[in-house]
């Protein structure tokens, strides 16, 4: 159930369909007399219920910034992050923000964040006893997501007794543990090996059917892109683009759709922008298949190739010629 305060903004709840919208997300780190980094640029994009988005791009795009922003681990500088209910996390105290990120939000950390001191099975508790849900139920329900998860025998086990992979699936047991609807994991197959990273991410799918979860997936392993619904592309806080299903990570320009943000803005390919050789300006014309974009000059390359005749003594002048073949005046432009 979603967490309420009299504190709360109410705003009409999301779409049908809809698990979160982020809205013009701005951060900036720094305090105003220091150097100011921003992190993030107005970003914008819904989540789907029952979706697996994946966000990619280099080190320090701003992906972990935007995953701590959206799980209100993080207060954005500007922007809303609104859930299906219509809560605005932003706008909530930081006590009612842990309140209700704990009663609806899911985390898997990159380092796995699990309690060294204390068993799997107490780790995974944890969450459960943070919400004060029954004795019974805490171990019924810590039961059921190790069993599910392959771990249960190793429930009387610290983290440092237990493989790489098996501490991994401790850390999403832990996420689950309070039926959410929306988990963030940063890098969760960061640490560990191929094969567990492909039995990782096809569990990832085989609760998102069970249990409707929606997922959002932070990371550089190409193998993610082999098991997300959409991929969202960030470079230096912006997004860049967007990915459907059958993304390849060696060539991003080939499965990039351009994205138009609220701001008006869109980031062409490396490739295209190679290819114009440099050129800064450009007209624009709208046209019945969308925006034509033209390089200034375009036109006026057109209008050197109606040249025919000597500028100096009105000769016709042959194709491809650098000198008039009757005066011998040298031309300006080549007559094509």
């Amino acid at each position: 159930m979603m967490y309420t305060t009299e504190s709360k903004i109410k705003i009409e709840p999301l779409p049908e369909g809809l698990t979160l919208q982020a809205i013009d997300v701005y951060h900036v780190y720094g305090l105003e007399h220091q150097n100011k980094v921003v992190a993030l640029r107005g970003v914008s994009f819904d989540i789907k219920k029952g979706e697996t988005l994946g966000i990619i791009g280099p080190s320090g795009s701003g992906k972990s910034t935007l995953l701590l922003s959206l799980g209100g681990m993080l207060k954005p500088t500007a922007g809303q992050v609104i859930y299906s209910d219509g809560t605005d996390l932003t706008k909530l105290p930081e006590e009612s923000q842990f309140k209700f990120r704990r009663n609806n939000i899911g985390y898997i950390f990159q380092e796995q964040n699990l309690i060294p001191y204390l068993s799997t099975e107490k780790n995974i508790e944890m969450p459960m006893r943070l919400v004060n849900l029954p004795f019974a139920e805490r171990k019924n329900r810590v039961k059921e997501l190790m069993e599910r998860l392959g771990i249960w025998h190793r429930r009387a086990h610290t983290p440092k007794r237990i493989s790489g992979g098996e501490q991994q699936r401790v850390a999403i047991a832990r996420a689950l543990a309070n039926n959410p609807k929306l988990i963030f994991a940063d890098e969760p197959t960061g640490n560990v090996d191929s094969e567990t990273s492909t039995q990782i991410l096809e569990l990832f799918m085989e609760l998102k059917k069970e249990m409707e979860t929606s997922f959002l997936l932070c990371s550089h392993d190409p193998v993610v892109g082999e098991f997300t619904d959409r991929t969202l592309e960030i470079r230096d806080g912006i997004l860049i683009g967007e990915h459907l299903e059958g993304i390849d990570f060696t060539d991003l320009d080939s499965s990039r759709l351009l994205v138009i943000d609220n701001q008006n803005r869109i980031t062409l390919p490396e490739k295209a922008i190679s290819q114009l050789k440099g050129t800064i300006l450009y007209t624009w014309e709208l046209t019945n298949k969308g925006i034509l974009l033209m390089p200034l000059g375009a036109k006026e390359e057109k209008k050197e190739r109606k040249i025919k005749y000597c500028t100096t003594c009105g000769a016709d002048i042959p194709p491809d010629t650098y000198s008039c073949p009757r005066c011998g005046a040298k031309l300006t432009r080549i007559v094509r």
